[in-house]
Parts: structure tokens; C-alpha cells; sequence
């Protein structure tokens, strides 16, 4: 019984490994990942002749107006409150080893 349970999970645990490789294989022969690329350098190519008449002109140019940010924020509370844990204890193991080494170092030189 025992047994018959964790083979079932191990197929279910396969079956899973095996479906995500087909949408991979599958999204890779489509092209759709090489289709956004496309579209990406479409735009940068589009925006680099707009920064070029712009600079012609005389205008005022800023590189921000010109590059498209994909950046997206994904940060919540839960997430800050993990950063700012990991910043205290990486201050508090910082000053804890410097004391101790500086306490070594008093012992062993003078």
C-alpha cells in the first residue's frame, strides 16, 4: 500500500516534468519568445530614429523619453518585511564577527 503511494506520486511528480517540457518545446517552435524579442527591437529601432530627429532639431533630449522599461515591481509587504530582516541580521553577524575578530586579534597581538 505504502509503496503503490509513493509510485503513484513519483508518475505524478514525472507526468508534471514531462507536460512542462512540452510547452517549452512547444513555445520554443512557435517562435513565441523570438517573436517579442522582434517587437522589442522594432520599438528600440523606431525609438532611436525619433531620438536622432529629435537631436537634429535641437531639441531638448532626455534618454528616459526614448527606452521603454519592463521593469515591474513585485515587491509587498511580506517581501520588504523578509529584506529588511535580512539587512538586520546581515548588520548584526557583521558587527559580531568584526567585534570577535577584533577581540582574536587583541588576544594574540599586541
Amino acid at each position: 500500500m505504502e509503496e503503490e503511494k509513493s509510485s503513484n506520486k513519483l508518475l505524478k511528480i514525472l507526468l508534471f516534468i514531462f507536460v512542462c517540457f512540452l510547452i517549452l518545446v512547444i513555445s520554443k517552435e512557435t517562435g513565441i519568445y523570438e517573436y517579442k524579442v522582434y517587437n522589442k527591437s522594432i520599438i528600440t529601432k523606431e525609438n532611436m530614429k525619433k531620438f536622432e530627429q529629435d537631436v537634429d532639431k535641437g531639441l531638448d533630449v532626455s534618454i528616459n523619453d526614448y527606452i521603454e522599461s519592463d521593469y515591474k515591481d513585485y515587491s509587498n509587504v511580506v517581501s520588504r518585511a523578509g529584506s529588511n530582516l535580512n539587512k538586520f541580521v546581515e548588520s548584526f553577524m557583521n558587527k559580531g564577527i568584526k567585534k570577535t575578530l577584533k577581540i582574536l586579534s587583541a588576544l594574540f597581538y599586541e
